[in-house]
């Protein structure tokens, strides 16, 4: 698939992510919500075998223990998934450094996928949207930019209640389960780029949005604190 950056946001595929584990355990969840034409095209979520045991602390982060990866695939596994969301469009994340972190610790690089410029290819994961560094950006006197406090302000709970009952597993609808967050995530992204002014921006702007903030400020979203 070809696409430019000069492509609005609404009419290529954005596949927004969240990943729950850790650098020691490798990726141990992960949820994908794919935005098109302003909507929720597809869904996808996995619980994935960890590369050491989990410790209390990673389960009281994540709820998820050793239990429930017994017999799991690893996320190495995915390649040929994540290649392929990667070719038809472009990652979001709130707090997209974490989730950059993570797949490329997995995997340094895709192979050939389509760069922002029009006909071009690179062997590159990014470029990511960030969802929380938008948020900064747009609205700077929130001062609270995580996953629970922009949902609240945004008024979208309910919308995620049902969000959450039609995709997600019964026992992770909940912050910190990675489909949950990636709901979230993509209404937040939804919501804001709904603003005034914004809903013709192209993914370029986004992209280049997303990168005009210091990233001093990103560990303030940290995983024990959506």
């Amino acid at each position: 698939m070809q696409f430019a950056g000069k492509t609005l946001w609404s009419d290529l595929p954005l596949h927004v992510v969240d990943f729950e584990g850790s650098n020691r355990t490798g990726v141990i969840e992960y949820g994908v919500v794919t935005l098109l034409k302003k909507e929720i095209f597809a869904t996808a979520t996995k619980i994935q075998g960890a590369r050491v045991n989990l410790s209390t602390l990673d389960t009281q982060c994540h709820g998820l223990s050793d239990r429930d990866l017994i017999n799991q695939t690893p996320f190495e596994s995915e390649w040929d998934y994540w290649v392929s969301l990667r070719r038809t469009g472009i990652f979001v994340a709130h707090n997209a450094s974490v989730e950059s972190q993570l797949l490329r610790l997995t995997w340094p690089r895709p192979s050939a996928v389509p760069s922002l410029e029009e006909g071009v290819q690179t062997a590159e994961w990014g470029p990511w949207i960030d969802s929380c560094r938008l948020a900064r950006l747009w609205i700077p006197t929130l001062g609270d930019y995580k996953l629970a406090s922009l949902i609240k302000l945004f008024k979208l709970q309910g919308q995620l209640d049902v969000l959450a009952e039609r995709y997600c597993p019964l026992q992770r609808r909940k912050y910190h389960c990675a489909l949950y967050d990636a709901l979230a995530s993509a209404l937040i992204l939804r919501t804001l780029c709904a603003g005034e002014g914004r809903s013709q921006l192209t993914v370029s702007q986004l992209v280049q949005d997303s990168l005009s903030l210091p990233a001093r400020e990103d560990s303030m979203q940290g995983e024990f604190d959506l």
